[in-house]
């Protein structure tokens, strides 16, 4: 009956119950003990299967027989807990050295379930037998189980090192353990060489120990950043899987046949058709799963033209085909959770089998020591044998027996007991030579033992010889690579972006998106067109020009800024996406807008650049190799002007094309144009007639191109460049259409070289079309071209580009 009821705060008790809760958690579940590795619930498992004799030469038994006898002595949970604990420790992709051999379905790589316990059977493997070794030998201490008719070990004796070589992982209360499993002979060399040399620095053990060996192989890519994964017990470890290519008739290939640990298969599988689906640039055909017994094997199958590194390479980014293990290594050291180094751990395993040892040599020396002193009487009594007859014969009992023994031959009682329990035909001269034998042996052991209890050295010699005996009998080759692929994982986007053909297109109200060429089909002249970009109704294309996704765009604004953006920073939406705002990408005032875009490839030439108002400036590109996003200075001009044209200039026998709104071109020599620093005005390029404007310019490479030139109309021609001939900069130029009344203004101009080549048209109101550039007319400089867009009410033709040697859709 209570008699006294206590007053306490809530929150001081719930503090002090949750405390108590999550250490029994950390310490009694979740976290592996330092010295053997495992968890108690594996603990009991092993211990349970070891009373039950299920040695790895024996017959399996049902695993519900050893779940049974795991919860009714020791474990008092969830049959589905002890369960999944004993299917872990069979499964080998999981555990790099099984403790548990597994007959039935125990799971697979794919993540199945594995059947039912009265289905499977299990044993004990023959590593797990050299945890248990000695553990009748009084070396490890007992304690009660939960209750208190049975004793189960605290610790194992743990012959191996099991905590490194199979690793741990556990989430706790507040905290959490991951530990990578390594290979056997490393770690065993590890400790054999700290055994030797105590104070051993951890780039010492990195010469043993190169890094994790998991299960399922892998390629560990992040070398240089093992030593302070190892020196401080945390950090992260980037895992690969192995690939190699293949080629068919058909199919370039990516062949994976070996996959990070913890990855399962058929989500790995799952994961890469789903995110081809998602990119079709990368051209990824099939997936397919052909593993077999044989081994692992997943096949992606690719386009003959795709690039098979930059689709790894963006499999590796955005799939689990690359992955992370990140590293905690906390184990309960002491019945406290502790975060340890390599250094520690495996001196943490050396004490343990330290004490191990010496125990072992304690119950060795007690044990032998009663045995020699049994074989001592026994001996005795052979030499007089006639009075042992004589004493048995004539005594009452054999208590009688036993006190004369002891009086006449000056034995003790045990001796004298062992006299009386044994057969007189063992006490024959043949058998006191074996008795001699086994009593020179028993001293022989005893003074072994007794080295073992009185010399720290004689300890670590038998250590280190149960360690080399351990690697002899269990070494095997290292699964997993360890390479240090630092720079290629710190690589620029470069190596991840597939180079394909895009379009950039810029609205008036600032919306830059980049599409894929792929998105736009090739169609017949005057066809109408499909929607190119989606703008609102107020909204119109300004802007639009063909490049590649690892080429750069400049982009000059009104105020004579140059910004350079890389063409894989700007976001790749379907054709009927409006984009993003500029200003996303670039630093713009508020007063600011973009007026011209200029792809290019590499930071050679020079920069040329258009105004409005007939200016022309030459500047060497590399001036504008820091304009980034934020912009620099790149050209001087007049309140009423702009740029509106920017080519690449690479020698001054270069010649360039302008041409008006209203139907002038000029052509001259770039000699004429002397390069200029970033804040100049520029020279006249042509002289303009009153209410006309520039509104392109091209550069011409041969004598045997084209000029393009379209309307705002929708009317287009090709006219051979031979028909513009070679005037001095300045000049009003001559005329190169005719009917701007009908056919409308020019909207731009353009150079063809190739006339398999194709021409993207958009609208201001969004509409576009592709088509080939063969089907537009080579007609005379002043012609007014033939009908190759059909428009709808007041919508205009507003950028054209030309898109050379395309690949039809």
């Amino acid at each position: 009956m209570v008699t006294e009821l206590l007053t306490r705060p809530i929150e001081e008790e719930l503090v002090e119950l949750y405390m108590n809760y999550s250490m029994s958690v950390i310490i009694g579940r979740a976290i592996p003990d330092v010295r053997d590795g495992l968890k108690p619930v594996q603990r009991r498992i092993l211990y349970a299967m070891y009373e039950l004799g299920l040695t790895h030469n024996a017959q399996t038994k049902k695993s519900a027989r050893i779940v049974g006898e795991v919860i009714g002595k020791y474990h008092p949970h969830g049959d589905a807990a002890v369960y999944d604990a004993l299917v872990r420790m069979a499964q080998p992709f999981v555990m790099r050295y099984p403790l548990v051999i597994g007959q039935g379905n125990f799971g697979s790589i794919d993540r199945d379930p594995p059947a039912a316990m009265r289905y499977t059977e299990a044993k004990l493997s023959q590593l797990a037998e050299e945890m248990l070794e000695d553990l009748d030998k009084e070396t490890v201490p007992m304690t009660k189980n939960f209750d208190d008719t049975l004793e189960e070990p605290t610790v194992l004796p743990a012959k191996v090192p099991n905590l490194l070589l199979n690793g741990a992982s556990g989430i706790a209360v507040g905290m959490a353990t991951n530990i990578p499993p390594h290979n056997l002979a490393e770690v065993v060399e590890a400790i054999r060489y700290v055994i030797k040399n105590p104070n051993a620095t951890i780039s010492k053990l990195l010469q043993f120990i190169k890094g994790p060996d998991f299960p399922t192989g892998g390629i560990v890519v992040n070398a240089k950043e093992l030593p302070e994964v190892y020196a401080t017990g945390k950090g992260r470890i980037i895992i690969r899987a192995k690939t190699h290519f293949e080629e068919d008739k058909k199919f370039n290939k990516i062949v994976i046949t070996e996959i990070p640990y913890t990855v399962s298969k058929a989500s790995l599988v799952e994961e890469i058709a789903n995110y081809a689906t998602k990119e079709p640039k990368l051209m990824i055909k099939n997936v397919r799963d052909e593993s077999d017994k044989t081994g692992l094997r997943i096949v992606i199958e690719l386009a003959k033209n795709a690039d098979k590194q930059v689709v790894l390479n963006n499999l590796f980014k955005n799939t689990k085909l690359e992955d992370s293990f990140n590293v905690q290594m906390l184990v309960i050291d002491a019945k406290k959770p502790k975060l340890m180094n390599l250094q520690q751990l495996i001196k943490a395993f050396i004490n343990h089998r330290f004490e191990v040892i010496r125990k072992r040599a304690e119950y060795q020396f007690k044990v032998y020591s009663k045995r020699a002193h049994i074989i001592e009487g026994l001996i005795k009594a052979a030499r007089a044998i006639g009075v042992v007859v004589d004493i048995v014969r004539t005594s009452k009992d054999s208590q009688e027996a036993i006190k004369n023994l002891i009086e006449t031959l000056s034995i003790t009682e045990e001796q004298a007991k062992a006299i009386l329990d044994m057969r007189l035909g063992r006490l024959t001269s043949l058998e006191v030579e074996k008795l001699q034998s086994e009593y020179s042996q028993l001293i022989k052991n005893i003074e072994e033992a007794k080295e073992i209890i009185t010399k720290d050295e004689k300890v670590y010699e038998v250590m280190d010889k149960e360690l080399e005996e351990i690697e002899r009998k269990y070494k095997d080759e290292r699964r997993t690579q360890i390479m240090d692929l630092s720079e290629e994982l710190d690589h620029s986007p470069e190596s991840y972006v597939v180079d394909e053909e895009i379009v950039l297109t810029l609205t008036q109200k600032g919306y830059l998106k980049a599409t894929s060429l792929r998105d736009y089909r090739t169609q017949r002249r005057g066809g109408k067109g499909v929607i190119g970009v989606k703008t609102s109704e107020d909204d119109e294309i300004t802007m639009v020009c063909s490049t590649r996704s690892l080429a750069q765009t400049l982009f000059i604004s009104s105020k004579g800024k140059a910004f350079v953006l890389k063409n894989y920073e700007i976001e790749v939406t379907g054709r009927d996406s409006k984009g993003k705002p500029i200003r996303a990408y670039l630093n713009l005032e508020e007063d600011e807008i973009v007026v011209t875009m200029l792809p290019f490839d590499e930071w050679k030439g020079d920069l040329v650049l258009v105004t409005k108002q007939g200016k022309i400036k030459r500047t060497p590109l590399k001036e504008f190799e820091n304009a980034a996003s934020r912009g620099i200075k790149a050209i001087t001009f007049e309140d009423n002007d702009c740029v509106v044209a920017a080519k690449l200039c690479y020698s001054d026998s270069e010649q360039v094309l302008m041409a008006t709104k209203n139907g002038m071109a000029i052509r001259f020599s770039m000699s004429e144009v002397r390069p200029m620093g970033r804040a100049a005005m520029g020279v006249k390029g042509i002289e303009l007639r009153e209410n006309d404007e520039v509104v392109g310019m091209v550069s011409i490479p041969n004598e045997n191109c084209e000029i393009l030139t379209v309307t705002t109309k929708g009317f287009g021609k090709r006219t051979p460049v031979a028909e513009y001939r070679l005037q001095n900069r300045g000049g009003i130029g001559i005329k190169t259409l005719s009917e701007v009344e009908k056919v409308g203004t020019l909207a731009g101009v353009d150079v063809v070289t190739d006339p398999q080549s194709e021409v993207l048209l958009m609208t201001k109101n969004g509409q576009s079309i592709r088509l080939s550039v063969s089907a537009i007319s080579v007609l005379g400089r002043t012609a007014k071209g033939v009908k190759i867009l059909e428009l709808d009410g007041d919508d205009e033709v507003s950028h054209f580009a030309v898109i050379e040697k395309c690949t039809e859709n």
